[in-house]
């Protein structure tokens, strides 16, 4: 038999299907661009977090409920963004 291969988490695949249109078209006037990959995944960091602020911004929104609106993501939603994170905040 051959050898399982593990998934690497990705936004494309993973995350941003958990995003609603409107989640989308809510935030983007907000300057938090769900909807775009090359944003979400940027290594960058601020004053806030070292690296990839604006992938672990997002996470501590959904985190504390404060996004989505109206809409708070389960336990295993938030556990699969933390594990895309872990994976490398893979695009």
């Amino acid at each position: 038999m051959g050898s399982v291969i593990p998934m690497t988490t990705s936004f494309g695949n993973d995350i941003l299907p958990m995003f609603r249109p409107g989640d989308i078209a809510c935030m983007t006037p907000k300057g938090v661009r769900l909807g775009d990959a090359s944003w979400v995944c940027d290594p960058a960091g601020n004053d806030d977090f070292p690296d990839h602020a604006n992938a672990r911004r997002v996470f501590a929104a959904l985190s504390s409920g404060f996004m989505p609106p109206g809409h708070r993501w389960s336990q295993d939603s938030l556990d699969l963004y933390a594990s895309w994170m872990g994976d490398g905040f893979q695009p």
